[in-house]
């Protein structure tokens, strides 16, 4: 990388917070395209932008650049329309290009947009293409603050290092990455953003869509579906909307977040998009080779969240059939749903607490739990989807089949063992082929128009209430 430093106070720069910056950094920019690349340093002080434009800073098709703030150094956005919307974004990076280092960064408004607009902090525009990416990205210690947007989106860049970032106060996403591969992500602190604070998100369309400078979809998992990802040490805390969503998402590993005070904790879903009121929006594949290790969601409205939303019973296993393993995780002080599991296949559950009702709904195929300690909330399983359409309610959630017996059940694959109910009823309605193994409970167990249940080293306190049910095992002996 060249070794040029361009000090952008020599180009005009102001860092008293007066005026307006954006012709000096023009200036700094056309001398960094001039060296063919190098180092643009801010000495520590407020640059403020008053002009509304494409972007405060600029790098189009630049490669071999690094961006260093001194400490206490801010790009001070104070450019909003006279509608109270933003007006243009922070850092815009464009591709094609490479080696591109930020570090220190902290772009901030000066006053928070009236409503989500026009205003990403960092804006990254690359293209899914070997030939058109952005690739080789560092943002280090950055921050984005009250932005009309995302606090950092990645669109179409690859092999992305993203270390102890932090979105404060964000319109939109904290940390947004659609259609990139190889990102490692090392300490994201988001507060109150008004979207997830973490997201991999590949929207689905029959044939791939999208140019630099927009979102991209593709028709399949690939390695362009944030593929071989790792986030670690995330914390969530304030906003809206998700702690985490993955959605379309190809080989993420995600351990240590930490999320509170969001609408949910955790979202993986997959959609297809419809225009009907109040429905989908967008479309996403369900993901695969997912893995989520040492999270913990409290006093969220929902916790974990798996689930197809707008999928009809017939539809190709690529739209419901998740992989997806979870290992450790706390859930507590929820007021929804601690686990929300539902129309969905391939979800792997293990070392769960939870202090909040679980529901599993209108299963797809197989689901296991593996020690599982639920204290003072219900374990809910409602219910095996059959072939026949479902329909929906007005939320886009699938209401469940009413079987007028247990041989219209469909037939399911679920499996928990491990369970320790703790004043936490359990009831199976609407379930066709549970196993239920070494588990104990000291609440009531109800089944309902059931078949091919087995609960092998179960300890109840008392009998299981079962009623319109057949095949039904306890501890070796038939119950109906």
């Amino acid at each position: 990388m060249n070794a040029a430093v361009i000090d952008v106070t020599k180009f005009g720069a102001k860092n008293d917070g007066s005026g307006d910056n954006a012709a000096a950094l023009d200036a700094a920019v056309r001398e960094l395209k001039a060296r063919n690349g190098g180092e643009l340093y801010f000495p520590s002080g407020e640059y403020r932008i008053t002009t509304r434009r494409r972007a405060a800073l600029l790098l189009d098709g630049l490669s071999d650049v690094t961006i260093r703030f001194a400490p206490g150094a801010v790009l001070l956005m104070d450019n909003l329309q006279k509608d109270g919307k933003g007006g243009g974004h922070g850092v815009v990076v464009r591709g094609p290009a490479a080696n591109i280092r930020l570090e220190n960064v902290h772009v901030k408004w000066a006053v928070k947009a009236s409503s989500r607009s026009s205003g990403d902090a960092f804006r990254f525009e690359g293209f899914p293409d070997d030939a058109k990416t952005i690739s080789r990205i560092y943002l280090l210690n950055c921050t984005g603050e009250n932005s009309p947007q995302t606090g950092a989106v990645f669109m179409g860049c690859s092999d992305i290092f993203v270390n102890n970032f932090s979105p404060v106060n964000t319109w939109a996403d904290g940390l947004h990455f659609n259609a990139c591969r190889r990102v490692s992500v090392d300490g994201v602190r988001g507060i109150g953003n008004g979207d997830d604070t973490l997201a991999f998100v590949t929207y689905y369309a029959e044939k791939f869509t999208g140019q630099t400078g927009t979102v991209f979809s593709f028709p399949d998992l690939n390695e362009w579906c944030n593929s071989d990802s790792n986030a670690v040490n995330i914390t969530s805390h304030g906003g809206h909307a998700n702690g985490m969503r993955i959605s379309g998402g190809f080989n993420i590993n995600i351990s240590n977040i930490a999320v509170s005070g969001k609408w949910a904790g955790i979202q993986l879903d997959a959609a297809r998009a419809t225009t009907e009121s109040r429905a989908v929006g967008w479309g996403y594949l369900a993901s695969r080779n997912i893995n989520i290790s040492n999270a913990s969601i409290r006093d969220c409205d929902m916790g974990l969240i798996v689930r197809s939303l707008n999928i009809l019973p017939d539809a190709p296993a690529e739209n419901w059939e998740f992989a997806l393993n979870v290992n450790n995780l706390n859930v507590s002080r929820i007021k929804g749903l601690g686990i929300d599991i539902q129309s969905v296949a391939g979800v792997t559950l293990s070392n769960v607490r939870s202090d909040s009702r679980i529901r599993l709904r209108n299963l797809r195929g197989r689901i296991a739990f593996a020690n599982l300690s639920l204290t003072g909330a219900p374990l809910e399983l409602l219910g095996i989807q059959g072939s026949r359409f479902f329909g929906y309610e007005h939320n886009m959630e699938p209401k469940p089949v009413e079987a007028a017996s247990p041989a219209e059940v469909a037939a399911g694959n679920l499996h928990l063992t491990g369970l320790d109910l703790r004043n936490a009823p359990l009831s199976i309605d609407r379930i066709a082929g549970l196993t239920l193994t070494d588990s104990r409970t000291d609440s009531a167990v109800t089944i309902r128009t059931s078949r091919d249940v087995e609960l092998r080293g179960f300890r109840t306190a008392a009998a299981p209430a079962v009623a319109d049910s057949e095949t039904i095992h306890l501890n070796g002996v038939l119950l109906k």
